[in-house]
């Protein structure tokens, strides 16, 4: 009989004037995906995950911990008194 555990297909393209770009196609055990965009400094975001709670405990961790992330993206921080 066949395993049926779910399996989960993410696809993310990056839209450009130019067309689409394929930026990861992956099927896995589980996933995390989030989308957002900050307009007048209010965050609208969406966000999905699926998959065994400890995969994506892992999942988030691994984000968390993104050197890539915090490189190129430091976080800018108002001066506090």
């Amino acid at each position: 009989m066949a395993n049926p555990r779910a399996r989960y297909r993410v696809i993310c393209y990056e839209l450009t004037e130019d067309g689409e770009t394929v930026i990861i196609d992956s099927t896995d055990d589980g996933f995390i995906a989030a989308t957002g965009s900050i307009h007048d400094d209010v965050l609208e975001a969406e966000l999905a995950h699926a998959g065994p709670y400890e995969l994506q405990a892992h999942l988030a961790l691994m984000i968390a911990n993104d050197e890539q992330l915090h490189t190129h993206h430091q976080l800018k921080h108002k001066p506090t008194r």
